[in-house]
């Protein structure tokens, strides 16, 4: 991958060069071949005011004063230089090998020459002779045209000093691109260092070393948000394993009694059986009760199982209406005990919560409160709306009267498989899945000394947008 990005980087660069380089160049040629051009009229016109005296005397074809010193700017500016006069008969040269007197008034520049106007452009390499850049300016005395004045210079020479320039562009070219080579690597190496390590982390977690977290202090946000990503992934996998591995360690402790004691009731069944048929009908209800015990333990795992495992959406739920339908369910079984229950709560009480976590909550909290309440004693439920300070929170209290917890008991109430009774009678299993059930809703549960001594088991949840007392 460190490669590949490098190379784009790279080719990019190269692009961005190429595109800008070529016309460039061709720019450079042009203003080049202008300068040129413009030098050129510049010494044709100098040429020309010194060229008028001896063309006004007749004295201009074979001057040796005339042709010095055309032989003499031709030497220092490499430019050849001709001298013709108004009838268009070269008059002197710049060159010893041309051939003064001859007629040159049929080329195009001459004549505009000697017609009174300058002429400038490029001609392209021809049979007799080589491409050149020419200048043709009138000689003039007052408005009268003595004769012209051309200058030639090789397009070679404007093509070495071009390409001089381009070398130059090319050689800045050449240290950008090695500039843009190591900048690439440095780049790809930021990039690409997060992601290798994300997938050194990510092999670690697959080879079973679920200790292993990314970093998330380097990068680009998107692999920063990848890494706290992948590290909430790992922490939910390892509590989820750990949790699975708790789970399988307290079932197998949790099963065995009452497996055990199953195994021993049906072997005293047995051996009824044999020697007293109708002494059998004892250990087979002992056995029905340990089978019943042991579906209760069951059941309990698989919600405390499902409690665990589940992740599910906050939803906002009327915790009175819940409050009120489960007073309704309960209230019957309460007064088949004798025992008084009532409920306080607001018209509507908002609150964020996954579905049926509140039902169960409530659920739990009352079969604990009626079994540990006598009769002719009361157990309230009340909802309450926090205002002030903790306004935003809605509480679910239920208040028993029985004979109450000491403070590590309702400590250690919500831990699995706890029980602070010793008729074997729960599960144990009840609160801690209230506790997973809250943790799941974003509440907090706990158990506090009611004001008769008993029990007041609490659970606060989030207010739900819209909430309003009553």
């Amino acid at each position: 991958m460190k490669l590949r990005l490098v190379a784009v980087l790279v080719a990019l660069t190269a692009l961005v060069l190429l595109v800008q380089d070529v016309p460039l160049a061709l720019y450079l040629r042009s203003i080049e071949s202008n300068r040129i051009i413009t030098e050129l009229q510049r010494d044709a016109f100098v040429i020309a005011g010194r060229s008028e005296a001896a063309l006004a005397d007749g004295r201009a074809q074979n001057n040796p004063a005339l042709t010095a010193m055309l032989m003499g700017y031709s030497k220092a500016e490499g430019a050849d230089v001709i001298v013709v006069d108004s009838k268009g008969v070269l008059v002197a040269a710049s060159d010893p090998a041309t051939n003064v007197g001859q007629q040159v008034q049929s080329q195009p520049e001459i004549r505009s020459a000697l017609g009174g106007d300058t002429a400038s452009g490029e001609q392209d390499a021809s049979a007799e002779s080589k491409a050149v850049l020419y200048v043709a300016v009138p000689v003039l005395s007052g408005v009268k045209t003595l004769g012209a004045v051309r200058l030639t210079y090789p397009t070679s020479e404007l093509d070495n000093r071009v390409n001089e320039r381009v070398r130059g562009l090319m050689v800045v070219a050449g240290l950008t691109l090695l500039a843009a080579i190591a900048v690439a690597f440095l780049l790809a190496a930021t990039i690409t260092r997060p992601i290798r390590r994300l997938q050194a982390t990510t092999a670690q977690l697959a080879s079973g070393d679920l200790t292993a977290r990314a970093t998330t202090d380097e990068g680009a946000p998107e692999l920063r948000k990848l890494g706290r990503d992948l590290n909430t992934m790992s922490d939910r996998l390892n509590s989820l394993i750990e949790a699975q591995q708790s789970f399988a360690g307290d079932a197998s402790h949790q099963l065995r009694t009452p497996l055990t004691a199953l195994r021993l009731r049906l072997d005293q069944a047995a051996e009824a059986l044999v020697t007293s048929p109708d002494a059998a009908a004892e250990p087979l209800d002992a056995a029905r009760a340990e089978t019943e015990r042991l579906q209760h333990v069951i059941d309990g795992l698989l919600r405390l199982a499902r409690a665990e495992g589940e992740q599910q959406e906050l939803v906002a739920i009327d915790l009175a209406d819940v409050a009120t339908e489960r007073f309704a369910i309960w209230q019957p079984l309460a007064e088949e005990q004798g025992i008084r229950l009532e409920l306080a709560a607001p018209q509507s009480a908002l609150i964020l919560a996954v579905p049926e976590a509140p039902e169960q909550i409530l659920d739990n909290y009352l079969d604990n409160a009626l079994s540990v309440s006598s009769e002719g004693s009361s157990v309230i439920v009340t909802i309450v709306q926090s205002t002030g300070i903790d306004a935003g929170t809605t509480t679910m209290l239920v208040t028993d009267s029985g004979p109450g917890l000491s403070a590590e008991a309702r400590t250690r109430a919500f831990d699995r498989f706890w029980s602070v009774r010793e008729d074997n009678a729960g599960t144990g299993l009840g609160l801690a899945i209230v506790r997973h059930l809250a943790a799941a809703s974003g509440a907090s549960v706990e158990l506090r000394e009611s004001v008769s001594g008993g029990v007041e088991a609490v659970a606060t949840f989030r207010q739900a947008v819209g909430t309003s007392s009553s």
